[in-house]
């Protein structure tokens, strides 16, 4: 007998649940924060549409979307004004996205939604309690196309914000750390689940740690765990590892599977599930286990 080369068992594999846990997984955590990152990344919308009754103005940044319908009959005044040393007084002000109450040094408070641009156009209406300030692309076509109400629509181009690609890369990162941490679950953790005999013992290795436990005097057998509460440990596919209440007695699992495996006796209760279970057997025995019985316990 060769002391100095432990034979070492694979555990039972099993991608295939691994593999489904992992998609589930994977769907439920990564999707949310691709929309997140499709919402955020959306360039502010703005636009400004004229019909024969009405102009309605609208604004949508992510999630959130305003609309603002005055009659074209209800208008007073309006004119192009510049906008300059304007401060928020309530709403969103960001790079290409200016919506909400901003006071300005000429104008006083107004109703703004724009794209941030200074060269606006001035609304007063009957029914509203501020002037709206607007910034259209054209102006004068603007300005002519309200005078004779005509049907038009005037959309500044979205601007993403100057950090866009910081929010990118802290999503994706995020996002790359969920992958990460699935793949090191169901696929890492499982192919690292080894079981080496050698040298008197039974040296287990898992994701993290090794664990040893001496076979001599211990009683080894084929066994089917009756059903038992899981006292700590991590219940995953393919690697049930921890503290389990198994046959009425604590016993320690490091198996990819429960439902049948090896069972040692010795300095405590151990659960494993090597691939080859009768070659584990019979190395174990080799040193200086024994084999307790080879019929499979029947599950309640």
């Amino acid at each position: 007998m060769d002391q100095s080369h432990p034979r070492v068992f694979r555990a039972v594999p099993t991608t295939k649940a691994a593999r489904v846990w992992f998609g589930v997984l994977l769907a439920v955590l990564g999707l949310p924060l691709l929309w997140l990152l499709f919402v955020l990344l959306q360039a502010p919308q703005i636009s400004y549409r004229i019909d024969s009754k009405e102009l309605t103005i609208s604004s949508t940044m992510g999630s959130s979307h305003q609309e603002k319908t005055i009659s074209l009959a209800r208008i007073q005044d309006a004119h192009p004004e510049w906008l300059r040393g304007g401060t928020l007084r309530f709403g969103t002000q960001k790079p290409g996205y200016c919506v909400g109450f901003f006071a300005y040094p000429r104008l006083g408070e107004v109703w703004e939604v724009s794209d941030c641009s200074e060269l606006a156009v001035v609304i007063s209406a009957t029914g509203e309690t501020t002037p709206v300030a607007i910034a259209p692309t054209d102006r004068d076509a603007f300005m002519a196309a309200l005078r004779s109400q005509s049907p038009a629509t005037f959309a500044p181009a979205g601007k993403r914000g100057q950090s866009w690609w910081l929010t990118l890369a802290s999503v994706l990162l995020v996002l790359a750390a969920v992958v990460l941490a699935l793949v090191t679950v169901f696929f890492v953790a499982p192919s690292r689940l080894r079981y080496a005999v050698g040298d008197g013992g039974l040296e287990v290795t898992t994701l993290i740690s090794r664990r040893r436990f001496p076979l001599a005097g211990a009683r080894v057998r084929k066994h089917r765990p009756l059903q038992g509460a899981r006292l700590s440990g991590m219940p995953l596919p393919g690697y049930q590892i921890g503290s389990w209440l198994f046959d009425s007695m604590a016993t320690t699992v490091l198996a990819s599977v429960r439902e049948e495996g090896v069972l040692v006796e010795g300095e405590g209760r151990v659960f494993v599930s090597p691939l080859d279970a009768d070659a584990f057997i019979a190395a174990a025995v080799e040193h200086g286990a024994t084999v307790a019985d080879a019929t499979l316990q029947r599950r309640r």
